[in-house]
């Protein structure tokens, strides 16, 4: 389906949440986004822009690829891995992080993989890492139709709780690696598969944060960088008699292809911007360490002093 048909059913079908309040960057060095596609951490609601913000506050960003994309792409299953994993690191540099990590499971067939040993994976890279933050999935979406987006998640909120306990994998010790629990969780917030994931979060994104987002999914031209696109919306408009300027002057269909994808990712973002009464937003789904103790949490906020 091309992404303009896409932008409009998007547009149409998602369900509305009214407002969001805006969340702060947690304190830390370390970011690790771990997702299970080259693309994952850049689409309209992932996680370019808070990447971005979270680099240019001083975050050391990694990003952990999941699957090998071999079915993304017209190229056959060997050389999509090959361009994909090419177009992730030309993303990530957009985007200010360090490296990638690629773990190579079989793309779109992760239901029967053994979800322990994807977590034994995870909890390695976390224990190496030792992130402040991590990115990822929301494991708790509401109609995630997509096995790859459910088994990543669900390993990744398991290996962020159990990397800290010195009883679970402890011959990763024996590499010299320690116990590590991670503080602060961010998880995609979407609502256009059915009920989707209600966010409690907006991020506020700047100028630069916002066109960095922008900038590194259409690097993924593999997937996005598709000529179809502006075919498409073009001979629509010219059915009501009408055309789009900005093609006029576009230097080829990737030139246009590309403008769609950043008034994509930039109309996403002034929506969620709107609910938390800012211009760009990203909206999360975020739990930190206290999460499971609620009364914990908000004793904490009413009684905790700074130290003088």
């Amino acid at each position: 389906m091309h992404i303009a048909i896409l932008l409009i059913l998007a547009a149409v079908a998602a369900p509305a949440q009214d407002s969001l309040p805006l969340g702060k960057l947690p304190p830390g060095r370390v970011l690790l986004v771990a997702q299970p596609h080259h693309d994952d951490h850049t689409t309209d609601y992932g996680m370019g822009g808070l990447i971005a913000r979270f680099v240019e506050h001083g975050f050391e960003g990694y990003y952990v690829r999941g699957s090998n994309d071999e079915k993304d792409g017209a190229h056959g299953y060997g050389r999509n891995d090959i361009i994909n994993l090419k177009e992730t690191w030309d993303a990530i540099r957009i985007l200010g992080m360090k490296k990638v990590i690629s773990l190579n499971w079989r793309n779109d067939f992760m239901n029967p993989i053994p979800l322990d040993e994807l977590r034994e994976q995870l909890i390695f890279v976390i224990r190496k890492y030792r992130p402040d933050a991590v990115l990822g999935h929301n494991p708790w979406e509401h109609y995630q139709k997509n096995p790859d987006h459910r088994n990543v998640a669900r390993a990744l909120v398991e290996a962020c709780w159990l990397a800290g306990y010195e009883t679970v994998h402890p011959e990763h010790f024996d590499l010299g690696l320690k116990p590590h629990s991670v503080p602060h969780y961010y998880g995609k917030g979407r609502l256009d598969w059915g009920l989707g994931q209600i966010s409690n979060i907006a991020m506020e994104l700047n100028e630069s944060q916002e066109r960095k987002k922008e900038l590194a999914i259409a690097a993924h031209r593999n997937v996005y960088g598709s000529g179809g696109a502006a075919r498409a919306l073009s001979a629509e408009l010219a059915k009501e008699g009408k055309y789009i300027p900005e093609f006029e002057r576009a230097a080829g269909e990737l030139e246009a292809s590309d403008m769609i994808t950043h008034w994509w990712m930039n109309w996403t973002s002034r929506q969620i911007g709107r609910k938390a009464g800012v211009k760009y937003a990203g909206s999360h789904n975020y739990t930190g360490g206290l999460y499971h103790l609620p009364g914990l949490r908000e004793f904490v906020a009413q009684n905790a002093e700074p130290v003088r």
